[in-house]
């Protein structure tokens, strides 16, 4: 085994939550020898397929947004995925295992948390509340949104105030300016989506052009991956990023980590010492390699537990007007908070967010039909494309301890522990997308629909990963405290969603990026 010279921090991970600690550490203190570790490899616009004819059935194999999908094609150059077994869970993983994390093939959705998210326990009588407000955690929102860059209108009532956005919003199409239109005939709220997507010039990149492939990286540069914007900020300022290295054990001595073990890509094992190391490997990642390190052993240990990862389900409008099927980004138009918060007669607690979308590629929707292919489908594709609005109803999810990730008694290629996932969906969330349908059927009606098709519960929509390393102030219900570092041993900190006490009913990205800037912040002091 090859020792490498000693470094002050290893980040494993250089997704939201290990690129934006890398690049506020080396900030804050610009006298640390930093590392970050990432075992897949930069992607570059060239290597995306986007640009050629086959990009809609390269999403269904080596750029699906499942790593087990991506896997079973044969596996992506770029992205270093690991099998997940998700047998017993109905909704299936998404993550993208290179430089910059999820980030590449996001939506980027970039909402914020509420004040009420972290207060539920206080509030309603569920979950646990966070060690800490919103308003401690503001101005590092307010830092991730300048470093990302996020187009949106400031103004929305369902927040607190926020700064002016650095760009406008995407535009809505006519598909959202209808739904818009019913929002307002019902009475109820609604608002364009932050995004973390350049609607003009920014950061020294490009605009959107609203081509629409945003689950493949972007081409343009537009969508505001950790790639392209915290990493390289990072290492103007000395960091080291290598890519193509897995590691494998985090090491540790007399109840303190040393640094970690990780394989190369030409599968040579190293051992990188350091006084302090940063795990960031998202809500299956982070567990699997803590797990293989040797921590979370005790019966009672909550490393693993309490997996969350907002159900959504949706409904399709059909029209007769033509529409903008897919041309903009996936993930936005606008969005309702009109029934985020609890109300117990609705027969649920917490509550969801309505979220209008663009259509799907043709020959994702031309899949979903029944049958997919013959004289039946052609119909029923031309009803539909250019003819649909998607409502997503995106669910609260609450912690539930048996909704797990555990290790296996077998190794995989990577050299880690084989994973698991075990998931159900609770009565809770069965209740909420009952109650919400009913609602987006509303909205469909007020827009003027001729017909409405509900996709419940689709399985492809693992995108948020998180609360498997909780955070809290008791070492007997959390896994790490409020600063992300571990009760267990000391040295050891961990910077993603995995330490999310509650999720909220919205995308975390922004969350993640926020949380590992505040974390990041503490600890350069405390090294100070």
């Amino acid at each position: 085994m090859a020792k490498q010279r000693p470094v002050d921090i290893v980040i494993v991970g250089t997704g939201m939550g290990g690129a934006a600690f890398a690049w506020q550490l080396s900030r804050l203190a610009p006298n640390l020898k930093i590392l970050c570790l990432e075992r897949g490899k930069w992607l570059k616009d060239r290597d995306m397929p986007a640009a050629s004819a086959g990009w809609q059935s390269a999403a269904f194999g080596q750029w699906a947004t499942s790593p087990n999908a991506r896997l079973a094609a044969g596996g992506n150059p770029w992205s270093a995925d690991y099998a997940i077994d998700d047998s017993e869970s109905p909704l299936k993983p998404l993550m993208w295992n290179g430089v910059g994390g999820s980030s590449v093939n996001w939506a980027a959705h970039f909402p914020r948390l509420k004040p009420s998210d972290f207060l539920t326990r206080r509030l309603d009588g569920a979950g646990v509340d966070w060690p800490y407000s919103y308003n401690d955690l503001e101005p590092f929102y307010d830092l991730n949104d300048a470093m990302t860059g996020v187009c949106g209108l400031a103004g929305d009532p369902a927040y607190p105030p926020k700064p002016q956005r650095a760009m406008p919003p995407l535009p809505i199409g006519r598909a959202g300016e209808l739904a818009a239109q019913a929002f307002n005939a019902l009475g109820w709220h609604w608002w364009p989506v932050d995004a973390a997507i350049n609607t003009g010039p920014y950061g020294g990149r490009q605009a959107c052009n609203n081509c629409g492939p945003c689950l493949q990286g972007c081409m343009r540069g537009a969508k505001s991956s950790c790639d392209l914007t915290y990493l390289p900020a990072a290492m103007a300022n000395g960091v080291e990023v290598r890519s193509g290295c897995i590691v494998l054990r985090v090491t540790i001595k007399n109840e303190r980590v040393t640094g970690v073990t990780y394989a190369d890509e030409d599968g040579s094992v190293h051992e990188q010492p350091a006084s302090h190391v940063v795990v960031a490997a998202n809500g299956i990642g982070t567990p699997r390699l803590l797990f293989a390190s040797g921590l979370g052993r005790d019966p009672n240990s909550v490393l693993g537990r309490h997996l969350m990862m907002h159900p959504v389900a949706y409904a399709r409008g059909l029209f007769d007007d033509d529409l903008d099927g897919p041309a903009g980004p996936v993930g936005a138009a606008l969005y309702s908070h009109e029934f985020y918060e609890t109300d117990l007669s609705r027969g649920f607690v917490r509550g969801f967010q309505i979220q209008v979308t663009r259509e799907n590629s043709p020959l994702a929707q031309a899949l979903r039909l029944s049958p997919a292919w013959g004289p039946l489908a052609q119909r029923d594709l031309a009803e539909e494309f250019r003819h649909s609005i998607v409502l997503m109803i995106v669910t609260e999810d609450l912690p539930d301890a048996e909704n797990r990730v555990t290790v296996l008694d077998r190794m995989e290629p990577d050299g880690l522990p084989a994973v698991k996932m075990r998931y159900a969906l609770s009565e809770n969330t069965k209740a909420m997308i009952d109650w919400g349908y009913e609602r987006t059927s509303e909205v469909l009606r007020a827009a003027g629909a001729r017909r409405e098709i509900r996709a419940p519960l689709p399985p492809m929509t693992g995108w948020h990963l998180l609360g498997t390393a909780r955070m809290g102030d008791d070492p007997r219900s959390s896994f790490v405290d409020a600063c992300g570092r571990c009760h267990e041993v000391s040295g050891l900190q961990i910077a993603d969603g995995s330490i999310m006490p509650t999720v909220g009913a919205v995308n975390p990205g922004s969350t993640i990026g926020a949380m590992a800037l505040k974390m990041a912040s503490e600890l350069a002091e405390e090294l100070a």
